[in-house]
């Protein structure tokens, strides 16, 4: 009996959705689309299902963007952009294109 979490995981197949449709994004950016399209999910398991993603080649790091400004940690935030890596399958998803569309409005 294998343990430990699956492979396969809804999350991670929406967020390959999301990307299919923006092209790139930050986790952040991500994590707000999700919860207006999806419903609940936390923002820690948006990072988790990213970097477990990206260890799967679904995900790769387009870039990464040190921003300056007057932050309340300090003065720069590094903003790192996610694409859809070589192993991404995307589905046509309707609830995510619709999301899209109707913002771009």
């Amino acid at each position: 009996m294998v343990q430990g979490r699956p492979v396969k995981s809804v999350v991670r197949d929406r967020l390959i959705e999301i990307l299919f449709v923006i092209g790139k994004d930050t986790a952040y950016n991500l994590h707000k689309h999700y919860i207006s399209i999806f419903g609940k999910c936390s923002q820690r398991n948006i990072y988790y299902q990213l970097q477990k993603g990206k260890d799967l080649d679904l995900f790769q790091i387009e870039e990464i963007v040190d921003e300056k400004g007057s932050f309340s940690w300090g003065e720069t935030a590094r903003k790192v952009y996610f694409k859809l890596g070589k192993e991404a399958k995307p589905q046509i998803n309707l609830e995510v294109r619709n999301y899209f569309e109707h913002k771009k409005k």
